[in-house]
């Protein structure tokens, strides 16, 4: 059925701005999801960093040993 309401009807503008309105919420929801995904993606690299470390010095501390 073809919607002759006009650009001022009030009815259409609401059901427009309820559209975007979800249209928001839905990408609330995906950026939420993506910050989650980049803060677990940092945590594993300061993880990871810092293993790397531990290995660094564990390696040098073994090197001194044999050097001895």
């Amino acid at each position: 059925m073809k919607d002759d309401r006009g650009e001022l009807d009030l009815t259409r503008q609401i059901d427009i701005l309820k559209e975007t309105l979800e249209g928001y919420k839905i990408l609330n929801d995906v950026q939420h999801k993506e910050i989650w995904e980049l803060k677990k993606f940092v945590a594993e690299d300061y993880k990871n960093k810092n293993l790397l470390q531990g290995y660094q010095n564990v390696i040098e501390d073994l090197s001194i040993k044999l050097r001895r």
